[in-house]
């Protein structure tokens, strides 16, 4: 009997974000043997033209390269799709128009967490300027009722910048170093939540943790969010 990918993932933005992806959705499957994990297919595109930069730039550049894996991953038969990047979360409205599966949006996967910690104070976006540009966390964050804020707010996103530039060159130890700083002036200003709303910056925090402020997870809420579309609980 054939086994068919039940869940298509678009990585490689960037790869190591992808890679933390994959080890979530292991780590959070409540698996005794091999068949008992997801089926699922992973195709790594890291020639993808940058999101960010894309988005500054006011070009639709990585779209068609976007269409094209969703296209991939519809002829294999998915039937749903999970996009490990926040950024390119700006394009989501134009790959469903177009998809056979459902593509599951990374921030109502993260914004579903905060009302699990009963978050009541102001909420940090901490992500590629691309993805701030875009506003599409800001507006599903105000229309849960959230007080919305950036890290431009506190003079901090060129150290965000840093941090995932870092990540994606592989230089972890200096990425936390950094990342350790944000979250500290973060919670000194006042922040009670952090999205760390880039798939390279979970990378950069894992292990931060602060006594006034929950780092949200958005790459973990996109794995559990994928795992309970097929019925696994976690």
């Amino acid at each position: 009997m054939p086994v068919r990918p039940r869940l298509g993932v678009i990585g490689g933005l960037g790869p190591m974000a992808s890679a933390d992806f994959y080890r979530k959705i292991v780590e959070l499957t409540p698996a005794r043997e091999d068949a008992e994990h997801l089926p699922l297919v992973l195709l790594s595109l890291p020639q993808i033209p940058d999101r960010s930069g894309a988005i500054l730039a006011e070009t639709d550049a990585p779209l068609p390269a976007l269409r094209q894996a969703v296209e991939t991953l519809d002829g294999l038969g998915v039937e749903a799709i999970a996009i490990v990047c926040n950024t390119a979360h700006h394009w989501y409205d134009e790959l469903t128009g177009s998809a056979r599966s459902t593509l599951l949006h990374i921030a109502d996967c993260a914004i579903a967490e905060l009302a699990v910690h009963r978050v009541a104070g102001p909420v940090m976006i901490l992500a590629t300027r691309g993805t701030l540009q875009s506003g599409f966390y800001q507006r599903k964050l105000a229309a849960a009722g959230y007080s919305v804020c950036t890290a431009f707010d506190i003079a901090a996103q060129a150290e965000v910048d840093t941090v995932i530039a870092r990540v994606k060159a592989g230089d972890l130890v200096g990425a936390r170093t950094v990342m350790s700083d944000v979250v500290e002036a973060a919670a000194a200003a006042g922040v009670k939540a952090g999205l760390l709303a880039c798939t390279e910056l979970p990378l950069a925090a894992e292990g931060l943790a602060s006594p006034d402020m929950v780092l949200i997870d958005p790459t973990a809420e996109l794995a559990r969010a994928c795992l309970r579309r097929f019925g696994i609980a976690v």
